[in-house]
């Protein structure tokens, strides 16, 4: 194997030199040209012999030092922790450190070379590594590869690489190798992770929003489909494009502020329809920077269903007016109303006329569809800002809002009557019509009461009181002047 002087053209290139220099100053040249001049030969070959003499010793005492900082050098690779190797123009190893090679199980060949081929690298990839740092230029170039131990483990390394001048086909390549496994184990975990999450997100039927300030960065799936903007014009929204403006001020405060806590607002679509939506918003650092992490769920259905349930708590099931529970809150809010304003309103009582002996003779089915044509009837003739209620059987209530005098309630109360009486209801084809009548007790506020119960007591006596009269009529609840007097 040659040594590190014969591998080095400079040192090569030096010794012919000095060959051939020596030739030429121990006459050499003279023999050469056939000169016969002997006496000037002679006189100067002592001298010639000398600078030869002295110039070999220099360049055997050159070639000493070259060679004692290459075993110096190699000593110095081989002692470090890591592994540390040269790639020579051959492609091969040429030498390696001996705790890198303990390390990973390979061992000093007969030739000096380690057998390194057999547990890292095949001759194909030191190849590859040669070649990407020759074209470096004296760059460091980076690689990553795998590795198996000798204790049959699998490990990642890290190759750094740079060539050495001059960058040649021919030239030396050191290596530095680190062992990366923990490295590329947590990258990887990180990478599956991001991938389960990016899963996860896409998979969910939340649109979660990541944004700067109001302005998206990232949106999965489920956004495209709430929304309905595609990908590429999804990531030019911000908070005002899919928000509804009466909303808005507090989506944005709550961004502002960094509110962490779910909330409700109204979310608009791409065809300008709105939704009412579940906002759950919270502040991230991704790469150093704060973004802001918010999730929509569509609560459609579930508003949808609470009003269903608030109905039926407050309505009545058979005829979907309002219950007792909701005439009641009605008529606290209607008396505080008129306290507030100074105004009157009237509570009527209204009881169905024989409905009993319906019931009994003709079943509860012909029943509950008199009941329902009765609410209708009633509702017919009311206001909007009015108040008809089902409290009992066949028992209705309505609160008339504004009504000043007893006249107004008179009006309406013969509408009402005569809303039941204009024509019979249609029970079907297998039954006969039934024609409704029913009496009404009237009660003013304040005039005959002043609280609820002493209210609905007065329009209730006053109820009995038209029954008492012939029934299908209405009477006024007594006042408290009177009684007074």
């Amino acid at each position: 194997m040659p040594g590190p002087f014969l591998e080095n053209r400079y040192f090569v290139a030096l010794l012919i030199f000095w060959c051939l220099l020596g030739i030429w100053l121990c006459g050499g040249a003279h023999v050469v040209l056939g000169t016969t001049e002997t006496l000037m030969v002679s006189s100067a070959f002592p001298s010639s012999v000398v600078f030869f003499v002295l110039t070999g010793l220099g360049m055997i005492g050159l070639h000493l030092i070259v060679r004692r900082n290459a075993r110096a050098r190699a000593r110095f690779f081989a002692r470090l922790p890591g592994l540390v190797f040269r790639i020579d123009k051959d492609g091969l190893i040429e030498f390696a450190s001996e705790q890198g090679l303990d390390w990973i199980g390979a061992n000093l060949a007969t030739d000096s070379r380690p057998d390194l081929r057999d547990h890292i690298l095949d001759h194909a990839s030191l190849i590859n590594l040669r070649e990407n740092a020759i074209s470096a230029q004296g760059d460091i170039t980076v690689a990553e590869l795998p590795l198996t131990t000798k204790e049959h483990e699998q490990r990642w390394l890290r190759v750094q690489m740079r060539a050495l001048p001059p960058y040649t086909s021919d030239c030396q390549i050191d290596c530095i190798v680190w062992d990366i496994t923990e490295l590329v184990r947590e990258r990887n975990l990180r990478r599956e992770s991001q991938t389960r999450l990016e899963t996860m997100a896409n998979l969910s039927n939340e649109a979660l929003f990541l944004h700067d300030s109001g302005k998206c960065v990232d949106a999965n799936n489920a956004a495209e489909r709430m929304f309905g903007y595609g990908r590429t014009a999804l990531l030019n929204l911000s908070a005002a494009d899919i928000i509804s403006s009466e909303t808005l001020p507090t989506v944005t405060d709550n961004i502002q502020s960094g509110y962490d806590k779910p909330y409700e607002a109204m979310a608009k679509r791409h065809d300008g329809s709105q939704f009412p939506c579940e906002i759950n918003g919270r502040n991230v650092l991704i790469d150093g920077k704060t973004l802001r992490l918010t999730s929509f769920r569509d609560i459609t259905e579930r508003r949808t269903a609470e009003e269903q349930i608030r109905f039926q708590a407050n309505h009545d099931a058979l005829t979907s007016l309002p219950n007792r529970y909701l005439f009641m809150d009605r008529l606290t809010f209607a008396i505080k109303l008129s306290k507030r304003r100074r105004e009157c309103f009237a509570l009527m009582y209204i009881d169905l006329d024989g409905f009993k002996t319906l019931n009994d003779t003709r079943g509860h089915i012909i029943g509950d569809k008199v009941l329902r044509d009765v609410a209708a009837r009633l509702s017919a003739k009311l206001r909007d800002v009015d108040t008809v209620a089902r409290i009992g059987g066949d028992e209705f209530t309505v609160i008339l809002s504004g009504s000043e005098t007893p006249e107004d309630a008179e009006i309406v109360a013969n509408k009402l009557k005569d809303a039941l009486t204009s024509s019979p209801v249609d029970l079907g084809p297998d039954e006969a019509p039934y024609l409704v009548t029913a009496s009404i007790g009237i009660s003013l506020y304040p005039d005959h009461a002043e609280t609820i119960d002493e209210l609905i007591s007065a329009a209730d006596s006053a109820m009995y009181m038209a029954k008492k009269n012939g029934r299908n009529t209405f009477r006024f609840a007594t006042t408290k002047r009177s009684e007074n007097s």
